[in-house]
Parts: C-alpha cells; sequence; structure tokens
C-alpha cells in the first residue's frame, strides 16, 4: 500500500480509538450537579459528533455508534443500580465500582481491536445487524430501473453476490494468519473491498468501471490466503518460509490494486487499471495462481 493509503487507515484507526476512550469522560463528567447516569449520557455527545462528522460507511463512524452503544449501556447501569440502591451508600458505591470495572475491561478489549484494525462490537449490541442489512439487502427493483440492459444487470447482481460471498470467505481465511502484519494487511483489504461494495451499491453503473477487477481479484485473494494458512501448517522449513514471503509480496500487490479501484471510484474518475491490472494478473500467475 502507497504511503497516503496507510496514513488514511492510520487516521481510521485514530479516530475509532478515540471514540472509544471518549466514554471515560463519564467520570470527570460525574462532578457536574447532575444525577450520575444524566452526566453519563452528556459523555456521549463525543462520539455522537464524530459520527456525524465521519463518513458514515467508513470503520471509525461505525466505532463512534459502538462507542455511543456502550454509553448507553453504562448510563442505564448506573441509573438501575443508583435506583436500587440509593438508600445504601455501600451497595452504591460497590455497584458503581462494579459498573466502571466492566467499563474498563469492555474498553481494553475495543482499544486493542481496533488498534488491529478489526471490527468490534460490544455485548448484545445490534450494530452487526444493522451494518450487515445494509450491505446485503439491496432494492434490486430499484437498482434494475438504472441499467438499460437486463443482461448487464444480471450480471450485476451475480458479482455483487459472488463478491459478499468472498468477502465472508476472506474474513474466514484472515482468521487464521499466524503473521500479525499480513492479518493486519488483510484487514486493510476487507475494509477497502466493504467501501468498494458500498460504493457499487451507491452506483450500480459504476461496476462497468470496476468490471475486470470484480471477475478476478476479490476470488484470487480468497485462494491466496487459503494457500498461505495451508503453507503455514506445513512447518517452518526453508521452503515453506520462502512460499509464504512470496504470498504475503503478490497479497501487498493485489490490495494496492483494490485501493486504486475503490479511490478511483470514489473520485468518480475513468478507470485506468487494465495496464496495472494486467499486470498484477501475470504476477499471481507466476505465483502459481
Amino acid at each position: 500500500m502507497t504511503e497516503v493509503q496507510l496514513e488514511q487507515n492510520q487516521e481510521e484507526k485514530k479516530w475509532a480509538r478515540r471514540a472509544h476512550l471518549s466514554t471515560i469522560l463519564t467520570y470527570p463528567m460525574a462532578l457536574l450537579p447532575f444525577p450520575f447516569f444524566i452526566s453519563s449520557l452528556g459523555a456521549m455527545v463525543y462520539p455522537f459528533v464524530m459520527w456525524l462528522s465521519r463518513n458514515k460507511s467508513s470503520y471509525s463512524a461505525k466505532q463512534s455508534l459502538e462507542a455511543m452503544y456502550l454509553q448507553a449501556l453504562l448510563s442505564l447501569g448506573f441509573f438501575g443500580f443508583g435506583t436500587k440502591f440509593g438508600d445504601d451508600r455501600v451497595l452504591l458505591v460497590f455497584s458503581y465500582v462494579f459498573m466502571a470495572f466492566l467499563h474498563v475491561i469492555f474498553l481494553g478489549i475495543a482499544i486493542y481491536r481496533t488498534t488491529i484494525g478489526k471490527e468490534h462490537h460490544y455485548p448484545f449490541s445490534f450494530f452487526p445487524l444493522l451494518f450487515s442489512s445494509n450491505k446485503t439487502k439491496e432494492n434490486w427493483n430499484e437498482l434494475k430501473k438504472k441499467f438499460e440492459d437486463k443482461v448487464e444487470f444480471t450480471e450485476y447482481k451475480t458479482q455483487m453476490d459472488k463478491l459478499d460471498g468472498f468477502r465472508v470467505q476472506t474474513e474466514k481465511e484472515s482468521k487464521f494468519l499466524t503473521d500479525t502484519s499480513l492479518q493486519s494487511l488483510c484487514n486493510e483489504y476487507l475494509h477497502s473491498l466493504s467501501d468498494l461494495r458500498v460504493r457499487l451499491a451507491e452506483d450500480p453503473l459504476s461496476y462497468r468501471k470496476a468490471k475486470q477487477f470484480l471477475n478476478y481479484f476479490p476470488e484470487t485473494v480468497s485462494k491466496i490466503l487459503n494457500q498461505y494458512n495451508k503453507v503455514s501448517l506445513e512447518g517452518n522449513s526453508p521452503e515453506s518460509e520462502k512460499r509464504k514471503t512470496e504470498l504475503n509480496s503478490l497479497l501487498s500487490e493485489v490490495i494496492k490494486t483494490t485501493e486504486q479501484v475503490r479511490n478511483k471510484l470514489k473520485a468518480d474518475e475513468t478507470l485506468n487499471l487494465d495496464v496495472e491490472i494486467t499486470a498484477m494478473k501475470k504476477n499471481i500467475e507466476f505465483g502459481g495462481y
């Protein structure tokens, strides 16, 4: 990936971490002359403002929603314990300390996962279902009207379904990666692929520009990851290490091309990636795919 792309991805992770860390404002806001649960709700303002200011399909925006959800849970917990043990200061303090302890545990996990770029959801969060619904359920009848050619629409729908399948498969394969740097790289690829998916859903006709990419790369990445995991199981022999290095290099190049496609589509530019994609195909074929 280019330095600019890496910087953008690091920026997304940074804002995601900030959203989760903002929930700590619950405790200094407790000094305000309001009931504790009201002060806790006030700490929800920061992640809410962040969500408003970010691209709604971005990693940081989705994590901002999760931070708001955690803050709502904390407020509900403080309200419940405050109502239940309002007359018993010992139990009230104990319950509040217990809530703070759970908060620290949940927050630590969230910070770790956002640092490595993984999607994070708090317990009982409904956002995974919401995001999944937004990504995979299109109004196909409405989208069909944008295509004059029914054959092209059928091809578009088929490719979108395939893209979802390969994305899920790639996510599964990435969980078995033992190389943390490669796992991080794979997470970046999945973010790029998700953004590309959103773009293609918002502007179906842009599919024409990305057709060559869609016909080849998502499936190829899934196969390369599968092969990498198989080689990893063979042990640490010089031959297997050499093969893993080759596969790592291939994945880096494929992810770079994915970023180019996504950025071109975002800028609504005409794709001039045929030469790059053809070259990448040759490199991948040379690697045995």
